[in-house]
């Protein structure tokens, strides 16, 4: 929302030098091959190389919106996973990173190739609508529309077994709930983290800028933060990197000796034995929880 855009100083970015970043990125590096239990944070800033707008940023939608103008249009209809999703598939794929957690709801992180029992999408997926009745989310092609604002119906019917509940888009707005069985999934997992790695995020939404520092003060808990505009939390961080996040990723990926995959359309919609996986394991709400929307089931 508008009314949570930053101020003329906060929403100043600051760039480390090429030295600079190089030895933060070294560090980095080593933070992660020596990490048990590590886990990144991501924000809209991981999302603005694809084509989308960030929030807060100095084009940033809420900026744009308390400034009385509209936000600049997204440069392409149809955005793909960018060289950090991609980087950060490959680094779970090698063991590295343990969990993600998301406040992104653009669902550029499934289609990237990241396990649904490995990431916790806070804000939900565009991509995904869930029934709130029985609690079975569904996965879609394309973007879930909703046909009344108050209850986010989207017109579709659940097809479990005489439950026939009306689906829902999935996606938390300003004011709604949290998904708790998403969110609890996220606080267990950041309760276990000694390495959290806070990417493109202002680190100013409520609960989800709490969990990355959880046991920040214990000696054996890190935390590095990579974002162009300084946060609530920068005096907290075991590392503070001042660079754009695909930037950071390629060069912390070369230190590690490991390869960038490029992205390829996995066409999840389709692939039967990826949805059935989704279905068990991505992790959204309690079955009947009502606090997510206003109207009857």
């Amino acid at each position: 929302m508008a009314h949570t855009a930053l101020d003329e100083e906060e929403i100043i970015e600051y760039f480390d030098t090429p030295d600079e970043l190089e030895r933060k990125v070294k560090t980095l590096a080593d933070f992660i091959r020596n990490a048990k239990h590590f886990i990144v944070y991501t924000g809209a800033g991981i999302s603005t190389a694809a084509g989308i707008n960030d929030f807060r940023g100095p084009t940033g939608v809420w900026t744009s919106r308390a400034k009385g103008v509209a936000p600049p249009p997204r440069t392409v209809q149809h955005p793909e996973p960018t060289l950090t999703h991609m980087a950060l598939v490959e680094l779970m794929r090698n063991g590295y990173l343990k969990f993600l957690v998301s406040q992104n709801c653009d669902g550029l992180h499934l289609k990237s190739g990241i396990p649904t029992n490995n990431i916790a999408e806070l804000h939900g997926n565009s991509n995904c609508e869930a029934c709130a009745k029985c609690g079975k989310v569904y996965y879609r092609q394309t973007r879930v529309k909703s046909v009344t604002d108050k209850t986010r119906l989207t017109g579709n019917i659940c097809t479990t077994s005489n439950c026939n509940g009306r689906l829902r888009k999935t996606t938390v707005a300003f004011s709604q709930s949290m998904p708790d069985v998403c969110i609890d999934r996220a606080t267990e997992e950041s309760k276990k983290c000694d390495l959290s790695l806070c990417m493109g995020t202002s680190m100013r939404v409520s609960p989800a800028c709490e969990l990355p520092s959880m046991k920040s003060k214990s000696r054996n808990k890190k935390m590095v933060i990579v974002n162009l505009q300084k946060t609530p939390y920068d005096d907290q961080y075991a590392l503070r990197i001042f660079a754009r996040c695909d930037d950071v990723m390629k060069m912390v990926m070369e230190e590690l000796n490991l390869v960038i995959p490029p992205y390829t359309d996995l066409q999840l919609w389709s692939n039967t034995e990826w949805l059935a996986d989704f279905e068990r394991n991505w992790s959204f709400r309690t079955a009947g929880e009502t606090d997510w929307f206003s109207g009857d089931i």
